[in-house]
């Protein structure tokens, strides 16, 4: 009798299989023939999941900033302070650990994918990641404005320190020396001052 084969399970097993290989090494260097040979599929067994490379290299970023951002709201948790949790929720930028910075290097890799694209389902995939990232931002402001740190009037800057963030890591991506884990962490010390009620 034929083994039956969970087709989500087989859906992770290939995207967690593909994300070590594109942090070996890079998007650009992968070739999708040899890393189906490596996980021992056939091409036909292969595009029962997956129609083609690009829907290979969106599933796995979807699931990987799914899973980013999951850890990222718990271990916001744990933290005490506005800038604790502001240097956990933009980790990606200013956090050295493999695990940060090995989605960081993907996301350079696949940014042209998804900057300015017409595919409703990246737009969607954009729309919801940084749905989350303002929600967690607005939690951390609700809770420095109950506790009397912030005036109630901080929260109209929520959104700008997620765009700000960003414009930075362009920023460090274009320029040459430019520190964006010393940068950003000026950046929060200067916004918490700005907020802090007198």
């Amino acid at each position: 009798m034929p083994k039956t084969v969970n087709r989500e399970e087989k859906i992770d097993f290939i995207c967690d299989e593909a994300y070590k290989v594109f942090v070996d090494i890079g998007i650009e260097s992968f070739s999708l023939n040899q890393f189906i040979v490596s996980i021992n599929m056939s091409k036909g067994q292969f595009y029962h999941y997956f129609s083609t490379k690009e829907q290979l290299i969106y599933q796995v970023m979807s699931k990987k900033a799914f899973e980013l951002n999951v850890h990222i709201i718990k271990a916001c948790k744990y933290q005490k302070t506005f800038l604790e949790k502001l240097h956990v929720l933009f980790a990606i930028y200013m956090n050295d650990e493999a695990y940060y910075t090995d989605f960081k290097k993907l996301m350079i890799d696949t940014m042209h994918l998804y900057i300015n694209s017409h595919d409703s389902t990246i737009r969607e995939f954009n729309n919801t990641m940084y749905q989350m990232v303002f929600t967690i931002l607005e939690e951390i402001f609700d809770e420095e404005i109950q506790k009397g740190h912030f005036h109630k009037d901080a929260k109209s800057i929520e959104k700008s320190i997620c765009a700000t963030a960003d414009g930075m890591f362009l920023q460090s991506l274009m320029i040459d020396n430019y520190d964006l884990k010393v940068e950003l962490s000026s950046y929060f010390l200067e916004i918490e001052k700005l907020l802090k009620k007198k």
